[in-house]
């Protein structure tokens, strides 16, 4: 079957008939072309020849290449014609162009057939010039039909792919994030090439920056590229692509007519390191050792430090990860983009046991959880201890013959917090502990007999229901409790001779109370005179009582055997202060001088003025004395007088917490706010020793009280309490619960917080 091609172009014989040299033409003359397809074989059409008289040419598969003939005529006719191109294999298109280049000569364009399989080709194309229609042709020109020969080699797609040659190497990149890295993609574009096409370079996963598209004038061996930079936004992590090398007869970026072989691909990776991978972030515990000890249905905090040595610009994440699942995050405290503290808290529902697992922190500038991204040295591992005890632990108790009780405020007369006997850490577990409700408070305590005397208020408001309890120190129980009524101020207890001591103050509800410590039974109710003063525990010397007192201030004394007050006398007014006392005096320090009072009387015997005082609030001063003759006082720093000699013997600056306790010729003092513990020569003041660091986890805590014994010393704050080792001046005990101290005859400590009140066996 022949493949008929008609071009729709009429030549008019108007046109031609000058050219023709008169009308007619015959068939004559046409026989000279040499060049004629039909030359040897059909003289009549010598008239008209082609240019090229033989096509051959290369096509890529898929691809059409445009093709030129001129036909030039050496006659005219004065006929109208049709022409027509016959291709019987194919290798054409149907699409086909004829225009007149001069009256004698026409140009043809023809496309080879794209739809071809690799493969070579041959035709001979026919033209046909005819008077009638061109598909029958019965009445054709002379000469009619020309055999054009046609060779058509049609090339492989593969062999398209070597057209170009990409110049670029491999692309693998390392960035830092934020980077925008340079990035170029260039090809090296073969002579077997369209005389115009368009050029593109594509990045098909869009991770560059680029004006890819490529204007170029082609010369063939030249290479030709694009310059592309990273995406400075690209999140850290492995990222792959390609760029696309386009070659397209339309605009390379749809690129809907592409060369044969295009595209080519160029693979890249982008490897975006995280900012994260080259900081180093200082992971820090709080305490340093996570070797906690404490009881059943407690709990312990600590704090995570994670500090970057660089900003990275943004937040950076902290995981952290129990092994054991003993403890979990609290809270998490983002302090700035290089700073974070997390707290953590152990499990409250551990049993009694030692637990030990691994803290596994994870610092990363993704989510932790999957921590894509680290910083530099994570993760880093911590161990953890826990060990948990018994709530409770009632071991047998017995007085310890050479204690006496804790009788008042710093345990007795002189005030010295001074507990004569020896105790070891490897002996000390937390006897039980008790607890009022969270609306109410307690007083502080005294003890005797093996029971401890406190106050309790609600404090819910300003008059409150006031409550004087006994408390087995055995086991924590209520022994009896006393209602005292509704009243402004209810003090601290003093507890000897059978009897509990306690003051009540402001205005109408001032009042000495003495109950009986067996069963709480009100023995006496003395009024007294104040204002809204706060006093200290009264002090107990022998049948004798001392307390602050007084509507401008000053002090009294209870005379137990007659029970009635002895005597008050006035002194100024300052309040939250106890007497001291001794065989013939009762000493309080106020308004910057120590007045000795006379027992016998209540006349005032003798004042020592402080020569470096200044005042700073209405707050007295309790003396601590000595069995020298001294009295030692924390006030415009620690001031020692002299009671002999009536002088001040000398003083040590410093800001101190708390009252100075005093054992065996050294008085104690908590310097520094309370962070440190001084014991110094109770004769010239002189530094004996010092332990700066009041705790095991360098934590800044503020101590503001102490017990003194033969080998320790206990400290406590408001949430902490430890002790001291005298001789290595190191801390060898901890307890995670903090408030005033004090020591029973029985070799129990007991912590006073505001609601609760633990028992520490210390042998």
């Amino acid at each position: 079957m022949h493949l008929f091609r008609q071009i729709i172009t009429t030549l008019f014989c108007a046109s031609l008939l000058v050219a023709c040299g008169g009308g007619g033409g015959g068939g004559g003359g046409g026989g000279d072309s040499s060049n004629s397809p039909n030359s040897g074989g059909n003289p009549a059409g010598d008239w008209l020849t082609f240019n090229p008289s033989v096509i051959d040419i290369s096509v890529y598969e898929g691809e059409t290449v445009p093709v030129t003939v001129t036909g030039t005529s050496t006659k005219t006719f004065s006929k109208t014609f049709n022409i027509a191109i016959v291709d019987s294999v194919g290798v054409i298109t149907p699409t086909v162009n004829v225009s007149a280049i001069t009256p004698m000569q026409y140009r043809v364009s023809l496309n080879s057939n794209p739809a071809l399989k690799p493969g070579v080709y041959t035709s001979n194309i026919q033209v046909r010039l005819c008077e009638d229609d061109p598909k029958v042709c019965n009445t054709p020109f002379p000469g009619s039909p020309w055999t054009l020969p046609m060779k058509l080699t049609v090339k492989s797609k593969a062999d398209a792919a070597q057209r170009i040659s990409i110049t670029t190497g491999s692309i693998d990149i390392s960035a830092n994030e934020g980077d925008s890295l340079p990035i170029r993609v260039a090809a090296k574009l073969g002579k077997d090439l369209p005389p115009a096409f368009n050029m593109g370079i594509i990045d098909l996963n869009d991770l560059t920056n680029s004006s890819s598209a490529v204007g170029f004038q082609y010369k063939p061996d030249q290479e030709y590229g694009a310059d592309f930079v990273i995406k400075p936004n690209l999140a850290p992590g492995a990222y792959s692509g390609q760029f696309e090398v386009r070659l397209c007869i339309d605009d390379p970026r749809s690129c809907n007519q592409p060369l044969a072989g295009s595209p080519w691909l160029v693979p890249y990776k982008i490897n975006v390191k995280s900012k994260a991978a080259g900081i180093a972030v200082n992971i820090t515990s709080s305490p340093t050792v996570l070797d906690f000890v404490y009881y059943e249905g407690e709990t312990m905090q600590f704090n995570i430090t994670a500090e970057s040595q660089a900003d990275t610009g943004k937040v950076f994440n902290v995981g952290i990860y129990d092994s054991g699942r003993n403890s979990t995050i609290k809270n998490i405290n983002k302090l700035s983009n290089t700073k974070s503290v997390t707290t953590l808290q152990t499990s409250p529902s551990l049993k009694p046991g030692v637990y030990n697992s691994t803290l596994e922190i994870r610092t990363c500038a993704d989510d932790p959880i999957d921590c894509k991204w680290p910083f530099a040295g994570s993760p880093k591992q911590i161990p953890l201890k826990i060990t948990v005890r018994s709530n409770t632990n009632l071991t047998p108790l017995k007085p310890l013959p050479q204690l006496s009780g804790w009788s008042t405020f710093q345990g007795n007369a002189a005030h010295t917090s001074y507990v004569a006997s020896s105790f070891y850490a490897s002996n000390f577990l937390r006897r039980w502990s008790w607890s009022t409700s969270a609306s109410e408070s307690i007083s502080d305590i005294s003890i005797d007999n093996g029971v401890l005397f406190l106050e309790k208020r609600n404090y819910a408001s300003a008059n409150s229901n006031h409550v004087l309890l006994a408390l087995n120190e055995v086991n924590g129980q209520v022994l009896w409790n006393s209602p005292m009524g509704v009243l402004s101020n209810v003090n601290s207890p003093a507890a000897g001779n059978g009897k509990v001591f306690v003051t009540s103050t402001g205005h109408g509800d001032t009042y000495f109370w003495v109950f009986d410590q067996v069963n709480g039974t009100l023995l006496n109710k003395i009024p007294m005179s104040s204002q809204w003063e706060t006093y200290f525990a009264p002090t107990i010397y022998g049948n004798e009582v001392f307390t602050e007192s007084g509507y401008y201030g000053g002090m009294s004394k209870y005379s137990i055997t007659d029970q009635k007050m002895a005597w008050s006398v006035g002194l100024p007014q300052y309040d939250k202060w106890t007497p001291a006392v001794d065989a013939n005096y009762a000493y309080s320090y106020l308004a910057g001088s120590l007045h000795a009072v006379k027992k016998t009387d209540g006349s005032i015997a003798y004042t020592i003025k402080n020569p470096d005082y200044s005042w700073a609030f209405y707050g007295g001063g309790t003396p601590v004395l000595s069995e020298k003759n001294m009295a030692y006082v924390v006030a415009n720093g620690l001031q020692a007088f002299d009671l002999s000699k009536q002088t001040r013997a000398w003083s040590v600056t410093g800001n101190i917490s708390g009252y100075a306790a005093y054992a065996k010729d050294v008085v104690y003092i908590l310097n520094s706010n309370g962070t440190v513990l001084e014991a110094r020569s109770a004769q010239n003041g002189s530094l004996a020793w010092v332990a700066s660091t009041l705790s095991s986890d360098n934590m800044s805590r503020n101590f503001n009280t102490m017990v003194v014994t033969d080998n320790l010393v206990f400290v406590s704050s408001s949430s902490y309490t430890m002790a001291i080792d005298m001789n290595t001046r190191k801390v060898v005990w901890e307890h995670p619960f903090g408030g005033s101290l004090a020591i029973s005859d029985r070799g129990v400590l007991y912590i006073r917080g505001n609601t609760r009140i633990d028992a520490i066996n210390l042998q």
